[in-house]
């Protein structure tokens, strides 16, 4: 490969040694340029002192505005000048770039997913709260944010606020490793309305409007978008050790991804503000060809997702010490699966159909300038919930018209109160402590199974895990003068089992009800103007996992039916370290590198000499961009270390030993990326960019998963591939 570990713990190296020597070495340029540099009108958050820029506010860590300096978490902030100058060309592209994330794709009918840290659960993107204008996009199917429900097209996005690590105090269940925040309605860049149209690679197609005014005292923000693109075209064989087992599987040798990765998106979002009232609606359809347990066969495999959210909300300061805000939410969304595999005329489909509504009620009290009292009262009730799936081309009862659903008059109930206290004894020091409790009261699960002309069976079970969870947070913020500061936090979270998860347990009398994940972190994070063009960010870290959820498919040779079930199976450790140095050594250059060392071990009895899966040792990533006038280059960077598949304990071995992985380990990689971007091209507004992804054109692996199991070596990601975007600002 290209890429080797070699050269990422090269690249590490050199990061430690720019940590002592850069300063010194851009002291002669940062004198030439100091006076140029007073004159200069260029937005450059980062190339603000540490001072300032601590001053930059964001909203999602304690959902109302705080300073960066004040926020007891890494902060990691992208604004839409960061996104036109990179040229980003999805959501999920931004995510791989973000320090400590790295992108998994198994072709699945979720799309691309992200591990966190060193840790990813197999289930798409449960362990990071994923919010749009501060309001939930989860799948209370799966308790989770997969990707395809959340196509917000990047053009509409003014900034994302990425809060890092655990956030459950404020925010609940799921937030293991923090939230991320897609805002799409901020006035900071004024009423721009925006028209673009993209061609590119793939036969990959994008028109999108943006308007947004202000009429008086209503502002008002719209975002709308189409989306489509023919995906990938790689040979099946490229993906196997051994090709001949394709036709087994239905699919010929020579068969390819092309035509049956297809995606298609619509998107719409509307945010009003009037007087203290807001509204924020959005909504979401999206058709995603994929492959899910076997080879797509013919037109192939889909999934199409119509999600709905409907937020209305009142803001209001009540009096010189007291803001109070409410909010309520409502949120409908549908998954259709139809399968195509194995032959012509093969039926099979699959539908999940949830609603729900979310209440918020939040105080903000400051009675001093030394305390901030922040409270809350939470409830989300799950009101319609239900899987249906029938396979009956499969010839097995298990697949055949079962419904899986909430039992009559019962609701998913989550409920929750949390304090969160700020107080500054002194002006160096900002001393953080919350506590939430929260719970989910029982509640029944019904499932009903007909065969043909036999009789319905009927199933039902309780789900009774009704403990309070007490969730802690404790951080001291130290500024030991204007340049550098100290965090040091303490955090817990939890992840409930989800209405998935749940079924395979508690409709089977034979199995425990699941309990919630936890998260415990300890983190020191420590932030420093090194000069007046050079800053670091530097994390060390550790997060004890307990209570980790697994899901187990076996074949019972006596009733001849696939069981399904998942128990909490035990403890996973990751110590790791980040560094972040951002740099401006010459006018209008500007140069970002990161680099993270994890390890993450299991430490279940029989597992601790066992390699995590889904686990990179090391990750990396870079940008630089130069601006000259009214043209940007810049260049994206992210390597990713080498990963392991999934250990399955039932793998029997040639000698008759059990025990082994799915797939092969897939090795490193570095995906770099370059846009090119003009601004008032002929006239003030119109815009042009050409962005290049995967550059260097390298194969790129992603490890085997439980969801395509026959692509024993590793699933192949992007090519390169071009995007030419031409835009108007008016």
């Amino acid at each position: 490969m290209f890429c080797t570990e070699k050269v990422f713990k090269a690249f590490i190296v050199t990061l430690v040694v720019l940590v002592f020597l850069l300063p010194n070495l851009l002291f002669s340029l940062e004198q030439e340029e100091s006076k140029k540099k007073e004159d200069s009108q260029t937005d450059k958050l980062f190339k603000m002192s540490l001072e300032e820029l601590m001053k930059v506010k964001v909203t999602t860590a304690s959902r109302t505005p705080e300073r960066i300096g004040e926020i007891p978490a890494s902060v990691v902030l992208i604004t839409r000048e960061d996104i036109e100058i990179f040229g980003y060309r999805t959501l999920a592209e931004i995510l791989e770039n973000i320090p400590g994330l790295y992108a998994i794709d198994d072709y699945g009918e979720y799309g691309a997913n992200f591990g966190v840290r060193g840790f990813w659960s197999g289930v798409v993107n449960d362990n990071m709260i994923i919010l749009v204008n501060h309001v939930h996009q989860i799948n209370d199917i799966f308790s989770n944010y997969p990707l395809n429900n959340i196509a917000v097209p990047i053009e509409a996005i003014d900034r994302i606020e990425v809060i890092r690590g655990p956030m459950s105090v404020v925010y609940g269940n799921g937030a293991f490793y923090g939230v991320i925040n897609i805002i799409t309605d901020d006035n900071f860049y004024g009423p721009t309305s925006i028209l673009e149209g993209a061609v590119g690679s793939e036969n990959t197609k994008k028109l999108f409007l943006r308007k947004a005014g202000s009429e008086g005292d209503f502002d008002y923000v719209l975002n709308a978008s189409l989306y489509d693109t023919d995906g990938f075209d790689y040979g099946l064989s490229e993906m196997v050790t051994d090709p001949s087992i394709l036709p087994l599987l239905g699919v010929p040798v020579d068969s390819r991804t092309g035509g049956r990765l297809e995606n298609n998106e619509k998107y719409f979002n509307f945010s009003g503000n009037f007087k203290g009232f807001f509204v924020k609606l959005s909504y979401n359809d999206t058709k995603k060809e994929c492959y899910f347990n076997l080879p797509s066969y013919s037109y192939g495999t889909y999934i199409r997702n119509n999600t709905t959210h409907i937020s209305f909300g009142y803001r209001k300061k009540l009096s010189d010490i007291l803001t109070a805000e409410g909010k309520l939410t409502y949120s409908k969304s549908r998954d259709s699966v139809k399968y195509n595999v194995l032959f012509d005329d093969f039926y099979g489909i699959q539908n999940f159909d949830t609603s729900g509504i979310e209440v918020e009620l939040n105080t903000f009290i400051s009675p001093s300038s030394a305390l901030d009292i922040t409270t809350g009262v939470y409830y989300r009730a799950v009101l319609d919930v239900t899987d249906m799936y029938d396979l009956p081309s499969f010839g097995l009862s298990f697949y055949e018209n079962t419904n899986i659903f909430l039992a009559e008059n019962d609701d998913i109930v989550t409920r929750a109160v949390f304090t969160q206290i700020t107080y500054s004894p002194i002006d160096s020091l900002r001393l953080v402590a919350g506590v939430r409790l929260e719970q989910t009261p029982k509640y029944e699960l019904e499932s009903t199974r007909t065969i043909g002309t036999e009789p319905t069976v009927k199933v039902s079970g309780i789900y009774d895990e009704e403990k309070i969870e007490i969730i802690p947070r404790l951080a001291a913020i130290f500024y030991l003068n204007d340049d550098n500061i100290f965090k040091f936090l303490f955090g817990k979270a939890i992840n409930r089992p989800s209405f998935f998860q749940n079924t395979h347990n508690s409709l089977d009398p034979n199995r425990d009800n699941l309990e919630p994940e936890s998260i415990q972190t300890l983190e020191l994070n420590y932030i420093s103007n090194l000069s007046s063009v050079f800053t670091l960010n530097a994390s060390v870290f550790r997060n004890t996992l307990n209570k980790l959820i697994t899901r187990i498919v076996e074949f019972d040779e006596q009733t001849n039916e696939y069981e399904s079930w998942s128990f909490n199976a035990g403890k996973m450790v990751t110590n790791g370290i980040e560094l972040t140095l951002n740099a401006e050594p010459v006018l209008n250059f500007r140069m970002e590198f990161s680099g993270t060392y994890q390890r993450t071990e299991d430490k279940r009895d029989g597992y601790k000499d066992i390699e995590v899966a889904y686990s990179p040792k090391f990750l990396g990533y870079v940008k630089a961009s130069y601006r000259w006038d009214t043209f940007t280059v810049a260049l994206t960077g992210n390597y990713v270390g080498a990963m392991e598949t999934f250990w399955d304990e039932a793998k029997e071995n040639p000698d008759s030993s059990f025990g082994g992985r799915i797939g092969e380990k897939v090795d490193g990689y570095l995906l770099l990326g370059a846009n090119v971007r003009i601004e008032d091209l002929f006239v003030d507004g119109l815009y042009l960019n050409i962005r290049c992804s995967n550059l260097l054109n390298e194969e790129i692996r992603y490890p085997t998963y439980t969801n395509n199991p026959w692509a024993d070596r590793g699933t192949i990601g992007i090519g390169r591939t071009f995007l030419v975007s031409l835009g108007y600002k008016f």
